[in-house]
Parts: structure tokens; C-alpha cells; sequence
């Protein structure tokens, strides 16, 4: 099969500027517009349809909306130490995956704001339709300025040697101890009155090494691999249109402002990345605006020094194929300039770094329904029933006067105030009439009333979940219990989507970095335990599940219920006899009261209850440690068997080469008598011979068995407990 053309960096530079073009969130599109309306019903901005000296007062649906919904949706989350669950793959994986849940959970929450993560990836999905999350591998180097005084030549020495630092200051001095001492020393030699005396300890004296002292400046560069989680604004984040999910998208990017300072730090091309030219209608979008509207609307971002100019860079990563066999692989091309033309790098990579979760999910497309959506136009229509109440209001309380010309003064007419005097040229009624207006508020109140009830209804969120109704007392509870049940199934349906979908994908990007990455062995405190954690022993032994919290409103619930399962627990005990039954042991009512104290609210497990594995350990009895004179005793009869067997070894090696050297002799010796009598040598002779050959070899068998017997068995026996060999076998006495 023929090979197709291999792609050049100009061809890449135009099928990434089309995919940039054509993404979804790109400069102007309906999603653009879509979101950024959305920022402005959350901040309760004006319509731009308003009146000059009618009312202009704004309903804040949205944000009610939302700033309710995540209070309990957070919990769901948060309320447990343990967001994320891994499960093990066979029996003798449980170890190892319960290892790697507190460090997963460890990585998310410590190491990283886990719960600003996952607020800011709530809140944007539920006002902007999807919460985009990055979570990648962040190896960048830490550079750190040190100081050092009075170094000794090894130490200073030993400093600069190590990896990663640089000298960026240097004194070097003379040691004023040293000096000192040989002031003294000098003294000494100088009062000494033998002549002889003082010659030999001046040139001692003066044959001294002077030690030198080192005050230095160094720059130490430092590598922290770790796992960053990034939650990323929604503009900044573009995907192609056809894409129903992250897993099939063939273009994602990430379009994020750098200064040229920072990507020339990074390692880019100096020249390279002061061509490039500075954005600011990309940079500064009608969403960014919007959200930072009433903050920078007068900052000027000219400030003279073009390192710390923005650009736009586009991290992006694209399905292509570069080498022409057919395939399309995954890259991650860094570009900038216009619509991202310019190709800084161009590397292979497995996967790209991009969670998302969206509230409502619309089948086979990637961004789904946002909670504001669903309530923007009741904030419209409540906002315009609130104004016209509000101007009918001011106009009846000021109504409108009809007057017959020339016979009211007007100016007393129209200076209104308290027990002011209008004078008329005939009686008032028939001269002035007030103009009476409808009043609104019977016909409005009912309908602000249906409004919220209609929101209530599409978002979930209820007066009664809120605790603000305070006409409770006269609903049935049967009733009251129906609102809230079903309010609590669309909470907890939206919290099941989110852990399905970009909270999973989190932790398993998280998994799947640390596997792959961390190549050295850290020391992490885990339940008031320094643990060492090894990933790289986890690969293919785990599998990951996402252990989603309870809802806020059955907590209550659960509580009962789990109080109920440890008095049956306790029961139990009492009828097997025994704490370790068949039924219920120690473990099973350790993990009744660790989950109580979850769903009380209280992660800190371990202050109250102790794991009865780690209990056990601690109350096995500890083997009784060896004295310091049985130590000496047994390391000093250790030394003793081991010089004998050394000894007895040797030994048997000489007598070994004495005999092969004997054997040897004899064999050269007939080798000779039988070149030298071979002719004159018959049968009567060679049997002869033989029979001599056989007895020097018995005899010699003989004396090495002796030898051996001698050493196997010593004139003075060894115990069982010490060794009476000292010195070599032929030197006793």
C-alpha cells in the first residue's frame, strides 16, 4: 500500500486556522452571544429597552436560581474526604486500591483546590451551559534565590555540584579563625627562647594550608512534577462544531492570553515571539467584558513595555495525519498570531487535557442546556411586570390633575408639598379634577406569583427546600414531602451527571497521569500517616468509580437508617458471642460510624474512631528486645563460626592441591619409565607396573582421608553454642 504525502508546517498552519475559524465559542458566534446574555441576567444588567423616568428596576431570577442550586450540589461533593472511589480489579488488588484512593483524593484536594475547581466548573455550567476543566501533568521548572555565609571549602564544594544550581554571587575570604590562631601560634614562637624549636615550628607554621571561607548567591532550578487542575473560562475554549462529545472531536483548544515574556520563558524563540502581534479584539471579547464589566471598562492595557504585551495563544490539539500512512494521530500544536497561523511546537501526544459537564444534556451534541436558560425569560417577564406595577404605584400616589385655564394658579399647583396652599378664582371641584389611574397590583401579584411557580418548576428549586415559606405550617406534610422529593431527584439527577461525566473524567485523567508520570516514590500524610505512594505499581490492577455524596435532602434519612444498621450490628454481636462473627466484625461497625460521621457533616474520622486493622496492630505484643551484652554475644559468635568455617575451608582447599599436585608428579614419572622402557618393558613388567601405580594412589587416598578425618573431627569438641577453633588446625598446642 502506497504512502500518502507527509504534511509540512504550512500545510498544518492552515488546516488548524480553519478548525480555529469554524469551532464552536470562536470570535462572534451564536454561543458567544448565547453566554455572554447569560452573564448579563446574572448580574442583573439592564435590558437597553428602558424609559427615561420610568422604572428601571431588574429581577434576579438567575442568579437566585443558581446561587441556590449549588450550596447543595457542592455538598454532595465535598461533604465526604472521599470524592472519588478506586475499585480493585482482583482480590489482591484491595491494597493497592485503597492506596490509591486517598492519594487520588489527596492530589485533588491538597495539592490542588478541589473545591474551588469544582465550584467554578459548577457555577459556569450551570449559567454558561458547559464547565471546562484542564488537568494535565505540570513539570515546569521553580527557580529559588539562596544564600549561604561562612561555607568551608568541602561545603561550598559540595554546593555547587549539586544539580540545578548556579552561582550568582561569589566572595571568597580568609577565615578570621584561622587567622587568629596563627596570630597566636606566631606569638608563641616569637617568646620561645630555643632557637632550633622555633625554626622547626615557624616552617610548620608556615607549611599550614590556609582555609578559605565562601559567602555565595545561588539560583536553585527545581523540577515539581505534579497534577494541576485548571478550571478554564468557557470563551477560552473552543471545539469543532460536529463534535457530540470530547472523546470523538477531532479539534479542541484552549485559547489563553500570555504575555511574550512569559512564552519566551517557556523556551520559544525570542525573536519568534516579538513578531507576533498583539490581539485585542480577540484578547478582550464580549464575553470577557462582560464579565469584568464595571472593573476594567476604563483600564488602559497600553503600558509601554512590549514583554508584557498579551497575545493570544492557541494550545491546541488536532487529528492529523502528519506522516502520511492514513492514520490521524493526536497533536499538540501551540500556535499564535491571526487565527492562530504561526506554529510555535508541534509534538505527539495520547490524549488531550479537557473535562467538561454540562447540567442538562442534549443528546448527541456537545453543549447542552444551562439552568439560566430556563429561567431568563421569567426574569424578562418578571422584571417588566415589576416596572409597570411600580410606575402605576408612583402614579396614583402622584395623580395627574386636570385644571381649567386661568383659574388655577399653577405654579402652587405643581409645588407639592406638605400643607401647601393652591389658589383657585373659583371653587376647587369646579375648577380642578384628579385624574384617577387603574391600580395594577390586583392584576400583577397573581402573576409574579404563576411566574415563580413556573420557575420553581423548571429549575427545582422550591421555597420549601429554600426554607422561606412561612405558610409552611399550613401545607400537608404528605405534600410538602411529594415538592421536596421530587426537587431533590432533579438536584440529585443534575449531581449524578456531573460525577458521570467531567468529575469521572477528572479522576481518571488524574489516574492516568500519575501512572504514567511519576517515576519516583513520595512521601504523602494520609489519615495522620506518612504513606509512601508508588503509582507506577498501579498500572492495569484498578479500576475507577466515582462515589457520589448524598443529596442535602436525605441526609436526614440516611442518618436514621445507618443508626438503625448499628443497632442491628450491636444486636448481632451479642448473639454470635462474639465482636468477629460470621455476621458482623470490628471492620463492619467502623464503617457504620465512618459513614455517620460523613453525613453528620465531620471528615476527620480518625480523631473519634480508630480502624480496627491499625488497632489490632498496635495492641499485638511487642517481641522483647535484645540487651546490649546479648547483642555483643551473638555478633561476637557469629564472627567466631564464621573465621572457623573460613579456616576449615582453607584448610581443605591446600590439602585438595597437595593431592592434585601428587597425582601429577606420579603421572609424569611413569609417563617417563614408559617412553624409557617401552621396548624392553613385557607383560610381567606392565603388570607390575600397574599394581605399583594402584598402591601409590590407595596410599595417597589414604593420607588425604586422614587429613580430612584431622579437620573434621579436632582434638577439642565445639559446643552447640561456641566456637573453640581460634586458630588454624596445625598451630595448636
Amino acid at each position: 500500500m502506497a504512502k500518502g504525502k507527509e504534511l509540512d508546517e504550512f500545510e498544518l498552519s492552515g488546516i488548524l486556522g480553519e478548525h480555529i475559524k469554524n469551532s464552536y465559542g470562536y470570535y462572534s458566534s451564536e454561543l458567544t452571544e448565547a453566554r455572554r446574555k447569560a452573564n448579563e441576567y446574572y448580574f442583573g444588567e439592564a435590558f437597553g429597552n428602558e424609559v427615561e423616568g420610568r422604572s428601571q428596576v431588574v429581577s434576579t431570577d438567575v442568579s437566585d436560581t443558581i446561587e441556590s442550586i449549588l450550596p447543595p450540589l457542592l455538598r454532595i461533593f465535598t461533604a465526604s474526604d472521599n470524592v472519588v472511589k478506586v475499585e480493585p480489579v482482583t482480590q489482591e488488588d484491595v491494597a493497592i486500591s485503597e492506596q490509591a484512593t486517598d492519594y487520588l483524593n489527596h492530589i485533588f484536594n491538597k495539592d490542588n483546590d478541589g473545591f474551588t475547581a469544582l465550584y467554578t466548573m459548577f457555577k459556569d455550567a450551570l449559567l454558561q451551559k458547559n464547565g471546562i476543566c484542564k488537568v494535565y501533568w505540570d513539570d515546569s521548572e521553580r527557580v529559588e534565590r539562596e544564600t549561604y555565609e561562612n561555607l568551608s571549602d568541602d561545603e561550598f564544594n559540595m554546593l555547587i555540584e549539586e544539580d540545578g544550581v548556579e552561582v550568582l554571587e561569589h566572595t571568597e575570604y580568609i577565615s578570621e579563625t584561622f587567622v587568629k590562631q596563627k596570630e597566636k601560634a606566631q606569638k608563641e614562637i616569637d617568646e620561645a627562647g630555643d632557637a632550633l624549636a622555633v625554626a622547626d615550628a615557624q616552617e610548620q607554621l608556615d607549611a599550614l594550608e590556609t582555609p578559605m571561607m565562601h559567602d555565595v548567591v545561588v539560583s536553585r532550578t527545581q523540577t515539581f512534577g505534579r497534577v494541576k487542575i485548571e478550571p478554564i473560562p468557557p470563551e477560552e475554549f473552543l471545539i469543532e462544531r460536529q463534535a457530540k462529545s470530547l472523546k470523538d472531536a477531532n479539534f479542541v483548544c484552549h485559547k489563553v492570553p500570555m504575555t511574550r515574556s512569559s512564552l519566551v520563558e517557556m523556551g520559544f524563540d525570542y525573536d519568534t515571539v516579538y513578531e507576533l502581534p498583539s490581539e485585542n479584539k480577540e484578547q478582550y471579547n464580549s464575553e470577557r467584558s462582560t464579565r469584568y464589566r464595571n472593573v476594567d471598562d476604563d483600564y488602559d492595557r497600553t503600558v509601554g513595555d512590549r514583554s508584557t504585551e498579551e497575545i493570544i495563544i492557541y494550545e491546541s490539539y488536532i487529528k492529523v495525519d502528519m506522516d502520511g500512512d492514513g492514520i490521524a494521530e493526536m497533536r499538540k500544536v501551540t500556535s499564535a498570531g491571526d487565527n492562530g497561523y504561526t506554529i510555535l511546537d508541534n509534538v505527539p501526544v495520547d490524549a488531550h487535557p479537557f473535562c467538561s459537564i454540562t447540567p442538562i444534556i442534549v443528546p448527541h451534541r456537545f453543549y447542552g442546556r444551562s439552568v439560566s436558560e430556563l429561567v431568563e425569560d421569567i426574569q424578562l417577564v418578571k422584571s417588566t411586570v415589576l416596572r409597570q406595577v411600580l410606575d402605576n404605584m408612583y402614579l396614583t400616589n402622584n395623580n395627574r390633575v386636570a385644571v381649567m385655564d386661568g383659574q388655577v394658579n399653577l405654579d402652587d399647583l405643581l409645588t407639592n408639598r406638605p400643607g401647601g396652599i393652591v389658589r383657585t378664582k373659583a371653587a376647587p371641584n369646579q375648577v380642578m379634577m384628579p385624574m384617577q389611574n387603574q391600580p395594577l397590583s390586583n392584576q400583577a401579584f397573581p402573576l409574579l406569583t404563576y411566574l415563580d411557580t413556573v420557575k420553581e418548576e423548571r429549575s427545582g428549586i422550591t421555597k420549601y427546600n429554600q426554607g422561606m415559606d412561612t405558610d409552611t405550617l399550613n401545607k400537608t406534610a404528605s405534600g410538602i414531602n411529594t415538592i421536596l422529593s421530587q426537587s431533590q431527584m432533579r438536584m440529585e439527577l443534575i449531581a449524578r451527571v456531573f460525577a458521570e461525566t467531567g468529575v469521572k473524567d477528572i479522576f481518571k485523567k488524574i489516574f492516568e497521569l500519575i501512572v504514567k508520570y511519576q517515576d519516583k516514590e513520595r512521601i504523602v500524610k494520609i489519615r495522620n500517616n506518612f504513606v509512601p505512594m508508588n503509582p507506577m505499581e498501579w498500572k492495569d490492577r484498578c479500576n475507577i468509580s466515582i462515589n457520589v455524596g448524598l443529596g442535602t435532602g436525605s441526609r436526614d434519612q440516611q442518618l436514621q437508617i445507618l443508626n438503625a444498621i448499628l443497632g442491628r450490628q450491636l444486636e448481632a454481636i451479642k448473639l454470635q458471642g462474639s465482636a468477629n462473627g460470621p455476621i458482623v466484625n470490628l471492620n463492619n461497625i467502623y464503617n457504620t460510624l465512618a459513614r455517620i460521621m460523613e453525613n453528620a457533616g465531620l471528615k476527620d474520622v480518625a480523631a473519634h474512631f480508630t480502624d480496627p486493622r491499625i488497632g489490632m496492630q498496635n495492641m499485638r505484643p511487642r517481641q522483647k528486645q535484645p540487651t546490649e551484652f546479648e547483642t555483643v554475644s551473638r555478633i561476637q559468635t557469629q564472627q567466631k563460626a564464621a573465621e572457623a568455617q573460613m579456616n576449615y575451608e582453607n584448610r581443605l582447599r591446600e590439602l585438595e592441591l597437595k593431592y592434585q599436585r601428587m597425582i601429577l608428579d606420579f603421572e609424569t614419572k611413569a609417563k617417563e619409565l614408559e617412553l624409557k622402557y617401552a621396548a624392553d618393558i613385557d607383560e610381567k613388567a606392565i603388570r607390575r607396573a600397574s599394581l605399583e601405580q594402584k598402591g601409590f594412589s590407595d596410599t595417597n587416598k589414604q593420607m588425604l582421608d586422614a587429613a580430612t578425618k584431622n579437620i573434621l573431627q579436632p582434638e577439642q569438641p565445639v559446643s552447640s553454642t561456641t566456637i573453640a577453633i581460634d586458630v588454624e588446625p596445625d598451630q595448636r598446642k
